[in-house]
């Protein structure tokens, strides 16, 4: 390999998987936030791919997420504790830093880049904020009803997601380009997720005019309604993005599928530009 594998602990128990090249060729870090019930795992791939090309990488888990502590207190997480998180891995890597998020850490990065200064934010089907969700969000009623049946709600305020292959299968990988080894590895390692959280992430009102630094957003066709058939588009244009890139052959967990170094490739040259 091209890089050493080691896991970093930050404050308040929090921990990322650092995949540190062995020449580093690039001045800015990537730091990569996950979405509801993931981890660090759901980025090995692009870690792998990041590293190998002479980025160092950070793939954070959120506090009582995967690797770090505060599973015991994850019910009483909120979305806004989740951008602390990443203020707080920020602050312990030393020069610039992209951020790039993922489902629910897309919201979480946006948040965060309101607040500090981030040399660039990479948004992979991202949770919209408020004003996209209330404005041009428009989910499949199908699609609608399995993700309610999906996650169930635990006593200690946190739910936990159907481990249903054929269910993970439909949430996560719609195009069905995924291998059987790299569903089943989703489903073994997916953890539960805040109750507060999972309900409130889509609703945080996030300020274009705060975001000091450039973003990229990465998105599905569709799930917009008559104001605009692409959400993702929408979503471009309120945060004011300098490239997007729209497509009706992903899946939600692109980073995963068997053509995931298509997209990889597709934010490296965003890095770069």
């Amino acid at each position: 390999m091209d890089y050493t594998r080691t896991i970093l602990c930050f404050d308040r128990g929090l921990r990322a998987e650092h995949f540190k090249p062995n020449v580093i060729r690039h001045q800015q870090s990537l730091v990569f936030v996950h979405g509801i019930c993931h981890g660090s795992w759901v980025w090995w791939n692009f870690m792998d791919y990041f590293a190998s090309q002479g980025f160092s990488c950070y793939g954070l888990n959120l506090r009582g997420h995967f690797l770090s502590s505060g599973h015991a207190e994850l019910g009483m997480a909120t979305t806004i504790d989740y951008v602390a998180d990443v203020a707080t891995c920020c602050a312990a890597i030393p020069g610039p830093v992209i951020l790039v998020g993922h489902s629910m850490g897309g919201i979480v990065c946006q948040k965060a880049a309101e607040q500090s200064r981030v040399h660039k934010l990479i948004l992979l089907d991202s949770a919209p904020c408020r004003h996209v969700t209330e404005h041009y969000l428009s989910i499949d009623p199908r699609r609608m009803k399995t993700s309610r049946k999906a996650f169930q709600m635990l006593p200690d305020g946190t739910v936990c997601m159907d481990r249903n292959p054929d269910i993970v299968r439909e949430l996560f990988f719609e195009k069905n380009k995924v291998s059987d080894e790299a569903l089943m590895q989703t489903v073994s390692l997916l953890g539960r997720e805040s109750a507060k959280s999972a309900a409130d992430h889509g609703f945080l009102d996030v300020d274009p005019s705060l975001l000091s630094c450039p973003v990229y957003v990465l998105g599905r066709t569709g799930l917009g309604n008559s104001a605009n058939p692409d959400m993702y588009g929408a979503l471009a244009d309120y945060l004011k993005a300098k490239e997007r890139c729209l497509r009706d052959d992903i899946s939600h967990n692109m980073m995963c599928e068997q053509d995931w170094q298509d997209h990889a490739a597709l934010v490296e040259r965003w890095c770069l530009a």
